[in-house]
């Protein structure tokens, strides 16, 4: 499966210079306006920075100018994205859960009055939007989702359901809701997108949820009691809502890439300021071997993942489809570079790292929510590495077409051809792992070769030659026998020794009360009979 742009860009020339304009802006703006520590505190992005962003049009950089938005092709969003992250990897973020999980369904999916309606309010800032797919028993797991959305005989649905993990969820006017579509037996029909106001009868909006990270972005939950849902709110076409989700998720997935760019970028730069300022017993830091390695590692990782999300950025520019392995690949390799970027700055800084008042503390809270949304790493691997041992998949044309690496192609073919003739249940799940690995790697190796040829610098070949590496290193990892390859603790093994742990810490729960956020039962327009 593919997914393409799907909307009506403007001309690479005007896309190009509209997209410079929003960067340097980012650039001007935020050195005078933006208060990270204070978004991160009072965890809200202030409304003049909000209403500034709005001015500029960065709400609308994927909607067409027909509906008021700016309509900027892949490259100058991605750039947009990797500047505002580098500024701020929270505000970043927030920014791209407003515009993909957030405005795209709706510029993407929606009916021609909803289009007309709604987006020129949502490109101008006037009105945010949410997307509701996450339930507590269900994440990327759509077999699992229970939402339900009932057909009504006079038209639309009743919907019902819990949703959680919803970035804008509070300060949406407009959510995407995927459902299961079923009978009046409850026979499922497949899923379906609907477009849903929180100011509908039976919407009630949850509780917000206290993030470890990016927390000047609402995250919450909103709940569904038999909501009447007309048919004009219907996303995409009836039991075609995955189309709708997997479109969302692979646009976060590219976005997502790009602010982690930005952060990986940002580390690199911090680490380097102090780096060479900061003098040991040794002279330098900069000059001291790890330190040095680790500086380098990170450059060489902002060039490969920035280099690859190019790649996707371009095959979509030229309005062609882009395969869900290379999506998934660019943000699991963007996200894993951004997360080791952050600690090893905080392990450059020392002590000046756990400083609060220095912003490494926070980079790396904010950072580390990218190996977990939109896929975990985990889950992105597994997928990767069950396409790679496929007979064929659309990872290996990839690597072949649009990438053009078919060296790199033909070594991860021999690493997976020597893998499946190992078999075992045990051993399988592994493998899973070890290809995945080894397919991410292969693409971060088949980018950095051919910029290092296009370009022709010594930083470059560095670059490629420790992809190079890395890519060697993991193919070996998953043609070698040995117990990385199996569980090295059956389930009951590691219960029972972590059963035993009781016996030295206890086994203790926190009991104190917190904080009281309840309204008093005193105080409610019908108060509780026994209040």
């Amino acid at each position: 499966m593919k997914v393409a742009c799907r909307y009506e860009a403007i001309g690479d020339a005007e896309s190009r210079t509209a997209g410079e304009r929003v960067v340097a802006w980012l650039r001007e703006y935020a050195g005078k306006r933006v208060n990270s520590r204070l978004i991160d505190e009072r965890r809200t992005v202030p409304p003049y920075v909000a209403n500034d962003l709005a001015r500029q049009g960065v709400f609308g950089v994927q909607v067409e100018t027909r509906y008021g938005g700016l309509a900027l092709r892949s490259r100058e969003i991605a750039r947009i994205l990797e500047q505002a992250a580098a500024i701020d990897l929270a505000l970043g973020t927030w920014i791209l859960v407003c515009l993909y999980p957030g405005v795209r369904p709706i510029a993407t999916f929606a009916q021609d009055a909803l289009k007309q309606e709604a987006l020129p309010l949502l490109a101008s800032g006037s009105l945010y939007a949410g997307f509701g797919q996450t339930e507590p028993g269900a994440g990327t797991n759509f077999a699992g989702m229970a939402a339900t959305a009932v057909a009504q005989p006079g038209g639309g649905w009743r919907l019902t359901g819990d949703k959680i993990w919803i970035g804008n969820s509070s300060w949406a006017g407009l959510v995407t809701v995927i459902a299961q579509e079923v009978d009046a037996a409850g026979k499922k029909k497949g899923l379906i997108g609907l477009a849903v106001r929180p100011e509908q009868d039976g919407v009630v909006i949850g509780r917000e949820l206290l993030s470890l990270g990016m927390r000047g972005m609402v995250q919450g939950e909103l709940h569904f009691r038999d909501v009447r849902v007309a048919p004009e709110a219907l996303l995409g076409e009836r039991g075609k809502g995955m189309d709708v989700a997997v479109d969302s998720m692979s646009w976060s997935r590219f976005a997502i890439s790009a602010t982690s760019i930005g952060a990986t970028k940002r580390a690199a730069q911090l680490m380097l300021r102090f780096g060479t300022r900061r003098q040991i017993a040794t002279g330098r830091l900069i000059e001291h071997p790890v330190a040095r390695s680790y500086l380098g590692e990170t450059a060489a990782q902002a060039a490969v993942s920035d280099g690859f999300l190019q790649r996707i950025a371009a095959i979509l520019d030229a309005g062609e489809g882009v395969s869900l392995e290379l999506w998934a690949a660019s943000k699991l390799m963007a996200t894993e570079f951004a997360w080791l970027a952050a600690d090893r700055l905080v392990q450059v800084l020392g002590s000046r790292g756990y400083d609060e008042s220095n912003g490494a503390p926070q980079l790396l809270r904010d950072a580390r929510v990218g190996r977990i949304f939109e896929g975990t790493s985990e889950a992105l691997v597994a997928y990767l590495g069950s396409q790679a041992l496929a007979a064929r998949s659309d990872l290996a044309d990839s690597l072949r077409g649009p990438l053009g690496a078919d060296t790199v192609a033909d070594r991860l073919d021999a690493a997976v051809a020597a893998m499946r003739k190992r078999e075992g249940a045990s051993l399988r799940t592994w493998q899973v792992a070890l290809a995945g690995w080894a397919a991410m790697w292969a693409i971060a190796a088949g980018v950095a070769a051919q910029d290092a040829e296009r370009s022709n610098t010594a930083q470059a070949a560095r670059t490629a030659e420790w992809a190079a590496q890395r890519f060697a290193e993991s193919c070996a990892r998953a043609t070698a026998a040995g117990p990385r390859e199996r569980a090295l603790f059956e389930p009951k093994d590691a219960e029972e020794a972590v059963a035993g742990f009781a016996r030295t810490i206890g086994d203790v729960d926190l009991t104190l009360a917190g904080e009281k956020r309840d309204f008093d039962p005193l105080l409610l327009r019908e108060p509780p009979r026994d209040a």
